[in-house]
């Protein structure tokens, strides 16, 4: 069932659209902020996101400024409503700014249908690649280049107002930062699984020393900052030694942390706790988000086939098998805790660095 976004802070209209959009056979998100329309974007994933300009607080504009910065939000199909419409689509600024439709109010139930069918019909009727792979797969790393090559072509096409413009060049930014993340996490995984198969330079690895606290505090307040949910980080970090190179322990902190955020709504608290013993160095990230079920943490421990890593758009699992694997390679462990709807806490334990 396609899952359709409503974020708008007029509570009677909301329901309203609401109740049209579940008789087309739709499941529908309700957000009565920018705020926590974002959050609802991260947490589910909607197939299509209908804001209204006029929100009080985080305005629609600003909505789409931020799901078009995303990397995993940017692809979602965008449709600003405002009661203060034009005519006809074409010049309204919200187009400008990466917006792929608008509705003006009041629209009929007819109107709602065809934009919201329009939207749906097309994502799931476009082809995965072009020698026609499994139908329903997502572009993966296809998706951010197409978007890039059909920016960079309408650039060069005619002459365009400079704000025009400068929302293209932002989108094309946004699918480039999308590619760039998507590839350089393949790449790492490629190298992880490379170094597991020479023991020498395991062997060296596990010789590393670095601070817990000097490598993941930065980590954790700039993903806070990035999500701007700052106050929903609390930090408890013993300043330990970890058996690990900085390097490998940002690099965990990061996907974790990633997670942690993108999956979790504003206001809740993403706890970063570690910690020392005699014998390891344990590092708890918890969230209250989403959760994960019983096959989903199975398949996140799984080796993560080439095909996957390349096709897939959301939710593979990449991030949380390169912290494992990393924790694994130096000697540790990694421990998914979790329950859907009522958050995850991942668990790392790395040995402490031997007495000299």
């Amino acid at each position: 069932m396609s899952k359709i976004l409503v974020i708008d802070d007029d509570a009677a209209f909301r329901g309203v659209l609401a109740t049209m959009l579940e008789k087309q056979g739709l499941e529908v998100l309700q957000a009565a902020s920018g705020a926590e329309g974002v959050q609802l974007a991260r947490t589910d994933t909607p197939n299509l996101i209908l804001c209204d300009v006029e929100l009080g607080g985080v305005g629609g504009n600003l909505v789409l400024y931020a799901v078009r910065r995303d990397p995993q939000l940017a692809p979602i199909p965008f449709v600003l409503m405002s009661g203060h419409g034009m005519s006809g689509e074409a010049g309204w600024p919200g187009i400008e700014r990466g917006a792929d439709g608008f509705l003006a109010k009041p629209f009929t139930p007819g109107k709602l249908a065809a934009t919201v069918d329009a939207f749906l019909s097309k994502l799931q009727g476009e082809p995965l690649v072009e020698s026609g792979a499994a139908s329903g797969a997502s572009y993966g790393l296809l998706e951010p280049l197409k978007r890039i090559l059909e920016i960079t072509r309408s650039l060069g096409a005619a002459p365009m107002e400079p704000s025009a413009v400068a929302g293209l060049s932002e989108q094309a930014h946004q699918a480039a930062a999308r590619l760039h993340r998507r590839l350089g996490n393949c790449l790492a995984y490629a190298e992880i699984e490379r170094l597991a198969a020479d023991w020498q330079r395991v062997g060296a690895l596990q010789q590393c020393r670095s601070g817990l606290r000097d490598a993941v505090e930065p980590v954790a307040r700039d993903k806070a900052r990035a999500a701007g949910r700052s106050a929903d980080l609390a930090l408890t970090l013993d300043d330990a030694l970890v058996a690990m190179s900085a390097a490998h322990l940002e690099k965990i902190a990061e996907e974790l942390l990633d997670n942690a955020f993108r999956y979790s709504r504003f206001g809740n608290v993403v706890q970063v706790s570690g910690a020392t013993d005699l014998h390891q160095v344990t590092l708890a990230i918890s969230d209250q988000g989403a959760g994960m079920s019983r096959e989903q943490i199975t398949q996140a421990g799984a080796p993560i086939p080439l095909d996957q890593m390349l096709l897939a758009q959301h939710g593979s699992g990449l991030g949380l098998s390169i912290a494992q694997r990393l924790a694994e390679l130096h000697g540790g462990t990694l421990e998914v805790q979790s329950q859907p709807g009522r958050g995850t806490t991942v668990t790392v334990r790395l040995p402490n660095p031997p007495l000299t």
